[in-house]
């Protein structure tokens, strides 16, 4: 029987593209390495470039107007530009609509879209219009950044401090509630479900982060805790330890609450999570945290950089590249 790409999964099927395109040898982040593209420009800049896709039936969640549908497909493009360094130019939106799509749904959509670019300083420049069986949102975005100062996820070196850029856990909790039907009280429930219909991307910390020099190796967090620390040990040929988890108070009571393992609710089931990963030079850690806390931020230290593969606990223990896979509902 002929496999099928949902027999794969998605991140396997990322490296089956790459193993049938023709890699080029210019391009600085490495191809199928990053969830972005930089290539070189004049006088010590690189123009770097991520596209994401948004899709109804796996993205649209309870309750969710479409206005937030597409500030959240802007800040979606925006956190990975953050990730690099990169201050953003424009983004382009190719939408993909039912013929029977109301128009004042559309108005909302282009609304929040507009609202995202303002929100981080950018505008939509164009796209494409075109007909489809659901609300398909696919969105491109480009950026510049100073050559030396562009943050690859494969840097990061033994020894260097891995670090976060904001409380963990909340995300894990609104998909719980609005996924799950987990009851929580009225605060917890607002806060937790506002961070994943109003996420932040972290576009100051990251371009404070590239302009301090301290930082080896960046990606933001959204596929999860757990896959993205995978993720950049494996891409840094490295392994990391991890030590304390920063976790939001919302979230400690919830787990209690609700008698769920709360580390393991944190690393496997986030996902959409902006805050970005950042391996650290321990010799710079000060400098790091002074640029984040200059623009307003914060920066928590969950690990260390050590030779070897793989990510592990602070007891030993394996943490498994585990979470949300497209064309894949079960990983692990």
């Amino acid at each position: 029987m002929e496999l099928s790409v949902s027999d794969v999964g998605e991140r396997r099927l990322i490296e089956y593209i790459w193993e049938t395109l023709e890699k080029d040898p210019n391009e600085l982040l490495g191809a199928g390495l990053d969830d972005a593209v930089a290539k070189e420009l004049a006088e010590g800049f690189v123009l770097v470039a991520h596209t994401d896709m948004w899709v109804e039936h796996t993205g649209l969640l309870p309750g969710m107007s479409w206005r937030l549908v597409g500030r959240k497909a802007v800040v979606a493009n925006i956190s990975d530009l953050a990730a690099k360094g990169a201050k953003p130019l424009g983004l382009l939106f190719s939408v993909g609509l039912p013929p029977e799509f109301p128009l004042e749904s559309l108005r909302e959509l282009v609304e929040g879209l507009s609202e995202g670019a303002s929100e981080y300083g950018t505008h939509v420049l164009g796209g494409d219009l075109g007909e489809s069986r659901e609300v398909i949102l696919a969105g491109s975005i480009f950026g510049v950044a100073h050559r030396e100062r562009l943050m690859p996820r494969s840097g990061a070196q033994p020894g260097d401090l891995v670090a976060v850029t904001g409380l963990l856990g909340l995300t894990a909790v609104g998909f719980k509630i609005l996924l799950e039907e987990y009851e929580a009280p009225g605060s917890v429930k607002a806060k937790a479900v506002e961070s994943v219909y109003r996420p932040v991307a972290r576009l100051k910390e990251g371009l404070a982060l590239a302009g301090c020099g301290a930082v080896t190796a960046s990606m933001d967090i959204s596929d999860g805790l757990a896959v993205s620390l995978n993720q950049m040990a494996e891409a840094s040929g490295v392994s990391i330890t991890l030590e304390k988890l920063p976790i939001a108070e919302e979230a400690r009571f919830f787990a209690e609450r609700h008698r769920l393992d709360l580390e393991e609710l944190t690393l496997y089931e986030g996902g959409e999570e902006y805050e970005l990963l950042v391996a650290v030079r321990p010799g710079m850690w000060s400098e790091a945290v002074k640029a984040v806390k200059n623009v307003g931020g914060s920066l928590y230290k969950i690990g260390v950089v050590c030779e070897g593969s793989g990510v592990y606990k602070a007891d030993g223990s394996k943490v498994e590249a585990k979470g949300w896979e497209h064309l894949r509902r079960t990983v692990g």
